[in-house]
This record gives structure tokens, C-alpha cells and sequence, in this order.
């Protein structure tokens, strides 16, 4: 599995209907679920993708991959959440 920091290129995940979450250089996140748009940060620590984002959308995640597939699973409470991994496209 690919391991992402914050100076990896830009990335986004999505279930493809609801929700997206694009990962930029630097750290910079953009999030939109459900017509909604926040902006926060996302980096790794120890081997987590952490968001800095509004509850309780932020947390800490332990992330599983199979090709494009991406599960990211909460450290603490929540349940887990299925999405597909791809590259950012131009002016996205």
C-alpha cells in the first residue's frame, strides 16, 4: 500500500455519490458531503490519516486499501467508511 504524507500529489476519496474528500499538498483538505463544503488540514501520525476537521467529522483513521478501494476505520467510535481512491484532476 501506497503511504500518503502531506508532500505526496493531490488525491481525492470518494463514495462516489454523497461525499468527497480531496487531499492536497501541504496538507490542505477540502471536504463536501451532501452539498456542504469545510476546509481543514490532514496528516499522518504515527500510521493514521488524522483530519482536522469539525466534529465530528475530524478524527484519526487506520486506512486499508485494495486497488483504488479505501476503507478508512475511526480509532475511536464510528463506523467505517468505504470509498474509492483517485488521482485529483486538473482544476479539481
Amino acid at each position: 500500500m501506497h503511504k500518503y504524507e502531506p508532500s505526496s500529489p493531490a488525491c481525492k476519496i470518494a463514495d462516489e455519490v454523497h461525499w468527497r474528500e480531496v487531499y492536497e499538498r501541504g496538507g490542505r483538505l477540502r471536504s463536501y458531503s451532501m452539498g456542504k463544503k469545510m476546509v481543514g488540514k490532514w496528516f499522518v501520525h504515527p500510521d493514521e490519516c488524522c483530519l482536522d476537521l469539525p466534529e465530528p467529522d475530524g478524527g484519526c483513521f487506520e486506512v486499508g486499501a485494495s486497488g483504488e478501494r479505501v476503507v478508512l476505520k475511526p480509532t475511536g467510535l464510528g463506523l467505517a467508511v468505504d470509498g474509492v481512491l483517485r488521482s485529483l484532476a486538473q482544476g479539481e
